[in-house]
């Protein structure tokens, strides 16, 4: 049994709360009340927006950083590849001077900054032309072997081969849509636009 001022007490602490109960329901219907979570909303909105509109532009500039840089690195290795093709089947003699262009291109190569999902890519390009440069410099000596030139360009398609795999990677990477032909020719797609990879 409670004591009359045990009984007072607790008298006092359910009138509190009730009291604190009915002033809670009058702060969320009070029309300042009504004002603040409007502002909380249009808050909320306007953030979720300017995060949409960031997102869309990040990607949108990502997609032409990697359209730049692929159109870029395709221009290098078609004239790489050109001018070891020259060289092998005997339209080009001056093998020196392939030397220092195949040289250039890939001191070129290398200067290219690739997007961040492209870096595996770009290293096996670097390392597709280094091949190129050596396939180059043996021809530029006296005394070729053909069994070894012929491993020289084996070596040249296992790394071409490379960096067609990390290629395609990287475009499953940024979830771009492609087509690897049968020719080899890679076609893809970004912002709704073809292009494509010789």
């Amino acid at each position: 049994m409670l004591t009359a001022a045990q009984k007072k007490v607790k008298q006092e602490l359910e009138e509190l709360q009730s009291n604190s109960l009915f002033q809670k329901e009058e702060e969320r219907i009070s029309p300042d009340n009504k004002r603040s979570m409007k502002k909380w909303i249009f808050s909320l909105i306007g953030v979720l927006l300017f995060c949409s509109f960031m997102i869309i532009h990040f990607s949108f500039s990502n997609h032409e950083e990697i359209v730049s840089y692929l159109t870029i690195e395709q221009n290098y290795t078609e004239q790489s590849v050109q001018l070891l093709n020259d060289i092998l089947e005997k339209r080009n003699l001056d093998l020196q001077m392939a030397k220092e262009t195949q040289a250039t291109f890939l001191s070129k190569e290398r200067d290219v900054k690739a997007p961040a999902s492209f870096k595996n890519h770009h290293q096996d390009m670097i390392a597709a032309m280094e091949q190129r440069l050596t396939i180059l410099s043996y021809l530029a000596g006296k005394n070729i072997d053909p069994v070894r030139l012929n491993k020289y360009l084996i070596e040249l398609d296992v790394k071409q081969e490379l960096a067609a795999d990390s290629l395609r990677k990287a475009f499953e990477r940024e979830k771009i849509e492609y087509v690897v032909k049968d020719d080899g020719t890679v076609q893809y797609w970004i912002n709704s636009k073809s292009y494509q990879i010789n």
